[in-house]
C-alpha cells in the first residue's frame, strides 16, 4: 500500500505540473522561462506539503492564509506581498468546491486526517510561490508592471484553474483514493448543512480540534464500546464516526432522553439569568437538584455541565455531546482574556445550547451553525469594552435580553438561535454606527494632517522653481509658513489660499525682463495686488517690520531691473544638488498628537509625506492584539480618501488615533496588529480545551 501511494503521489504530481504548465502557456502571459519558474515553485511546494508530517498546534493549522509570507524590505515589497496574499486568497475562494474534494482525497492518500486546508499540495499557495520565484528571476521591474501582470494572471486562473483541479481530482478518484470522512456527532433529526459541492460547510482545520477532542474523550473511557455493550458499528469506522449515528447508535431510550431534557429545563429555570445583577450567592438553593454543581463555587466562577454530573453514560452519543460542549464552555469560562460579563451571558445559554447539541450534531461539524454564530457574535458585540465591564453596562443588558428571549423561545431546533443571531447583527451594526458617529468630532484634526501633506507637496513643487538669490531665505522659510497657516485656517480650496498662491506666481513673473509695452502695463496693473498680498502674509506670521521692508525693497529693485530688461540672478530653490545625492525620505514612524479644545488625536506617522499602501481592514473593523481585552482595541471609523490615514477610535479610551496606512500595513504583516472578531470564539475554545485536556497531557 505504501508503494501504491508513492506511485499515486508521483503520478499526481507529474499530472498536476503538466496541466499547470499547459494552462500557463495557453494564457500567452508567460514566457517559457516564466512557465518553468512557476512550475518549479509549485513542484517544490507539492514536495514540501507531501513530506510534512504535521504542524505543531491547532493554532498553526487555523492560521491558513492569515500567515503572511511578506518580508519587509521596502514599501514596494510590502505592497507586492500583500497583493500576492490577496491573489492566493481569491484562488482559494473561487476553487473551493473542487479544491475541497481534492483536499479530502489528499487526506486519505497522505494518511493525514489533520491535513490543514492551507497545506493542500496542489493548492494556490504553491502557484503563489512559483509566481514569487518568477518575478524574482525577472529582476528589477516597476511595481506597477508587476501588479498589472498579476491582475491578468489572477483573472485567467480564476476562470481556468478549476479545470486543472477537476482533472487531478478525477485521476485520484480513478486511482482508488476515497474522500476522507469528516463526520462528528450527528443525529438523524438534523442533517448537516451543506456547502457547494455537497460537503459540510466547514473547513477541515476548523473541525480538527473537535474531532481530536471527542477522540480524546472516547480514549479516556474505562471500557471499550464493545465491552460496555455498545454496538460496535461497521468494521473500520472510527469511534467518532460510530457516535455520529442515529437511533441505532444511541444508548438512551426516548423516555430517558425526555427525562434528561426535563432535568436540564428544571435546572435552567432554577437560575435567574434574566437579571444580570444577580450574584451566585443570591441564587435559590438548588443543591438538592445537583449538589456537585454548587460545591465550592464563588460568585464570579461560571460552571460547565458534564455527563457524570447528569448521570449520562460518557460513551453514549448524548454523553459525548455533553462532555464536548462542557469542555468548550469550561475553556470559555477559564479564558482570562474574556470579560466576566460575557462569561455570565454565555453561561446563561449553556443549558439551552446543550439541549440543542443532543438533538443537532451539526453544531459540532458546521462552522456556520446558528448556535455557534450566537456564541461568536456575543463575543464580537463586546469588542472594545474593558475587561471589567459591569453586567449593568447597556451593551451587556441588551445581550442578556437577547439571551433571555432565546431561552424562552427555544423549542428544540436552531430557529431560536437563528433569530438571536439576527438580533445580534442588528446590535453590532447599531454600536458600529454609534462609535463611528462619536469619532466624527476628530475628523477636522485628521483633515489638518492631510492639509499639511498638501502644503508639503506644494513646498516640494515650489522647490523646483528658480528664485532670485537675495530672496532664497524668504521663499524657503517665511512664505511656506504663511501658506501653511492659511491652509490650517481656511483650507487649500479657499479663495484666500488661492489668492496668496497666485500672488507669489505673479511676483516671480514680475522679476522677469519686461521690454514689451503691454507687459509693462500688465506689471503696473498687477503690482498693487501682489505687494498688498505679500505685505499681508508677512504680517500674518509676525515677521519683523525691518525684515518686511528689506523683502519689499529687494522686490522693488528686481522689478525696476525687469523694466530695464535685466534678468535677475536666480538659483533653484531646492539647491543644485544632483538627484542621486538627495537624502532618502525617512521611513521611521514618529508619534505625536494634535489638540483642539478637549479633543486629542494621537498620531503615528512619518516626518515627510510617504505614499499610501493597501491595508487589510475597512471601516467598522476592530483592530487590536489578538485575545488581549486589557489593551483596549480601536475601531476603524474613517479612512481619508486623500492620504489613506486611518482614524481609530474607542469611546472608552477618551482619545482617537490617526495612523499612516504604511505603518498599519506593517503592523498587520508582523502580527503586531490583528483584526478582532474574525476568529471564532467557539473554535478557539475547542482548541484551548484540546490543549489542556488531561488525555492530551498524558
Amino acid at each position: 500500500m505504501i508503494s501504491d501511494n508513492f506511485e499515486i503521489l508521483r503520478d499526481t504530481r507529474a499530472l498536476y505540473l503538466r496541466q499547470l504548465a499547459s494552462l500557463l502557456r495557453d494564457s500567452l502571459l508567460f514566457s517559457a522561462a516564466d512557465v518553468t519558474a512557476v512550475q518549479q515553485g509549485a513542484g517544490e511546494y507539492f514536495d514540501e506539503m507531501v513530506s510534512t508530517k504535521g504542524r505543531g498546534s491547532f493554532r498553526d493549522e487555523v492560521n491558513g492564509l492569515t500567515s503572511s509570507r511578506i518580508t519587509l524590505v521596502g514599501e514596494d515589497d510590502l505592497e507586492f506581498g500583500i497583493r500576492v496574499d490577496n491573489f492566493t486568497a481569491r484562488l482559494f475562494e473561487t476553487t473551493g468546491s473542487t479544491l475541497w474534494k481534492l483536499h479530502l482525497r489528499f487526506m486519505t492518500v497522505l494518511r493525514r486526517p489533520d491535513l490543514p486546508k492551507g497545506d493542500n499540495p496542489v493548492g494556490p499557495k504553491g502557484i503563489a510561490d512559483g509566481l514569487r520565484d518568477m518575478f524574482a528571476k525577472q529582476g528589477a521591474i516597476p511595481l506597477d508592471n508587476k501588479l498589472d501582470l498579476l491582475d491578468k494572471i489572477e483573472d485567467y486562473l480564476v476562470k481556468n484553474l478549476p479545470a486543472v483541479y477537476d482533472t487531478v481530482e478525477t485521476f485520484l478518484g480513478k486511482s482508488g483514493i476515497e474522500t476522507a470522512q469528516t463526520n462528528i456527532v450527528t443525529s438523524p433529526e438534523s442533517p448537516q448543512q451543506k456547502a457547494p459541492g455537497g460537503n459540510t460547510g466547514v473547513a477541515p482545520e476548523n473541525i480538527n480540534a473537535l474531532i481530536a477532542l471527542q477522540t480524546a474523550l472516547l480514549s479516556r473511557l474505562p471500557l471499550a464500546p464493545v465491552a460496555a455493550g455498545i454496538p460496535a458499528g461497521p468494521v473500520g469506522v472510527a469511534p467518532q464516526q460510530m457516535a455520529s449515528g442515529g437511533a441505532a447508535a444511541s444508548l438512551l431510550s426516548q423516555a430517558s432522553l425526555d427525562r434528561l431534557l426535563h432535568r436540564l429545563s428544571e435546572l435552567d429555570r432554577a437560575g435567574d439569568y434574566r437579571n444580570p445583577t444577580l450574584q451566585m450567592g443570591d441564587a435559590p438553593d438548588n443543591t438538592e437538584l445537583f449538589p456537585t454543581l454548587f460545591k465550592d463555587e464563588t460568585a464570579s466562577r461560571q460552571r460547565s455541565l458534564n455527563s457524570t454530573e447528569l448521570g449520562i453514560p460518557a460513551h453514549a452519543p448524548e454523553g459525548l455531546a455533553i462532555d464536548t460542549l462542557s469542555l468548550i464552555f469550561e475553556a470559555i469560562f477559564d479564558d482570562p482574556t474574556l470579560p466576566d460579563a460575557l462569561k455570565a451571558i454565555l453561561s446563561s445559554l449553556q443549558i439551552t445550547t446543550l439541549k440543542l447539541a443532543m438533538r443537532d450534531g451539526a453544531l459540532f461539524s458546521d462552522a456556520t451553525h446558528p448556535a455557534r454564530q450566537v456564541i461568536d457574535k456575543m463575543a464580537t458585540a463586546m469588542l472594545g469594552l474593558p475587561l471589567d465591564t459591569p453586567n449593568r453596562h447597556p451593551i451587556c443588558l441588551k445581550l442578556f435580553e437577547i439571551a433571555g428571549k432565546l431561552r424562552s423561545d427555544f423549542a428544540g431546533n436552531p430557529e431560536a438561535f437563528s433569530h438571536a443571531a439576527e438580533q445580534l447583527d442588528k446590535l453590532q451594526e447599531e454600536r458600529r454606527q454609534e462609535v463611528i458617529a462619536a469619532a466624527q468630532a476628530y475628523l477636522p484634526l485628521l483633515q489638518q494632517l492631510d492639509r499639511c501633506d498638501q502644503v508639503a507637496d506644494e513646498t516640494k513643487a515650489a522647490a523646483e522653481v528658480r528664485v532670485p538669490v537675495d530672496l532664497v531665505d524668504f521663499f524657503q522659510k517665511s512664505w511656506p509658513q504663511v501658506m501653511q497657516q492659511i491652509e490650517t485656517e481656511s483650507g487649500s480650496n479657499s479663495s484666500i489660499w488661492q489668492d496668496h498662491k497666485s500672488a507669489i506666481d505673479k511676483l516671480l513673473w514680475s522679476f522677469q525682463p519686461k521690454t514689451d509695452l503691454e507687459q509693462r502695463k500688465e506689471l503696473s496693473a498687477q503690482l498693487p495686488f501682489v505687494l498688498k498680498t505679500l505685505k499681508g502674509g508677512m504680517v500674518r506670521i509676525g515677521m519683523a517690520p525691518a525684515a518686511q521692508q528689506r523683502v519689499l525693497d529687494i522686490c522693488f529693485d528686481l522689478q525696476t531691473q525687469a523694466l530695464r530688461g535685466i534678468a535677475p540672478q536666480t538659483v533653484l530653490l531646492g539647491g543644485d544638488t544632483p538627484e542621486a545625492e538627495t537624502p532618502p525620505v525617512r521611513r521611521e514612524p514618529i508619534t505625536g498628537e494634535l489638540k483642539v479644545g478637549s479633543l486629542t488625536l494621537a498620531t503615528l506617522d512619518f516626518p515627510e509625506p510617504v505614499p499610501a499602501v493597501p491595508v487589510p481592514c475597512q471601516v467598522g473593523n476592530w483592530i487590536g492584539r489578538s485575545g488581549e481585552w486589557s489593551r483596549l482595541p480601536r475601531m476603524v471609523c474613517f479612512v481619508s480618501p486623500e492620504s489613506q490615514r486611518h482614524l481609530l477610535f474607542n469611546p472608552h479610551t477618551g482619545t482617537a488615533m490617526s495612523i499612516h496606512s504604511l505603518i498599519l500595513a506593517r503592523q498587520f504583516s508582523s502580527g503586531e496588529a490583528v483584526l478582532l472578531g474574525k476568529e471564532s470564539l467557539f473554535e478557539r475554545a475547542a482548541a484551548r480545551a484540546l490543549k489542556h485536556h488531561p488525555a492530551q497531557a498524558a
